[in-house]
């Protein structure tokens, strides 16, 4: 049986906790100073640009392009879902996962990106940080479902008890985990995918596929970590 713990109370959360987060905002603010300043040199060097990376191999693009940003509107928007995402998440996977889910997300969102425009057969330049924001959905919406799975299972063994009473696992350290997302449910996860997605694809000017891609790499990597995860767990009962 795995190990259930009632939380009484949660635990104060401190700017450590998602100071990761706080690093690649202060990045992404840095590239657009750069931005700013230099212009048309920065995009020509960091943005993606499918000929530029398959046939000049110039695979760096894929992570530097998550840290420009086209315009003041375009960085506002993707720090502040940044912040917000990255503070639910960080601070339920810790530091280590949070990089990988972050880049990894960001990488699979321009290689999404690539083969839309090989496809296609338009080659455009795009910058941003929303693939790797649209990952952080993608592990947000694990992270509910694996946590209502757990309290669905707590619940059929011991009885609902109280409902008030906020249940969840313990990480390997025996941390109480923070109830960073507690008001977010499944429904609501659906609603805000759906309703994204759909409004990316009938906006000019956005990179789509890139969020698409950065939303499917989310949802697997955030699963193999899950399950990885829950495979230790099992083998230290």
């Amino acid at each position: 049986m795995g190990k259930v713990w009632v939380m009484e109370q949660e635990r104060t959360v401190h700017w450590r906790d998602y100071c990761v987060t706080l690093v690649i905002l202060g990045l992404n603010i840095v590239g657009y100073i750069l931005c700013t300043q230099i212009g048309e040199v920065v995009y020509n060097v960091g943005s993606i640009n499918a000929e530029k990376v398959l046939v000049g191999k110039q695979y760096y693009r894929l992570v530097t392009a998550m840290f420009l940003h086209a315009d003041a509107e375009h960085i506002v928007s993707n720090m502040i879902f940044l912040v917000g995402l990255g503070q639910m998440v960080e601070q339920s996977i810790g530091h280590f996962r949070f990089v990988v889910l972050y880049l990894l997300s960001g990488i699979g969102a321009g290689a999404f990106s690539i083969v839309y425009a090989v496809l296609t057969g338009h080659i455009y330049d795009a910058v941003g940080a929303s693939g790797a924001i649209f990952g952080l959905i993608g592990a947000l919406f694990i992270l509910v479902v694996a946590r209502d799975r757990r309290r669905r299972t707590h619940y059929n063994a011991f009885g609902a008890g109280n409902e008030s009473d906020q249940i969840d696992i313990l990480d390997q350290n025996g941390k109480e985990m923070p109830s960073a997302y507690e008001s977010v449910s499944v429904g609501r996860m659906i609603f805000a995918i759906v309703y994204m997605v759909y409004s990316g694809a009938r906006a000019a000017l956005v990179d789509n596929a890139a969020h698409i891609g950065g939303l499917v790499c989310g949802l697997l990597i955030m699963s193999v970590m899950h399950v990885i995860e829950t495979f230790q767990t099992r083998r230290t009962e």
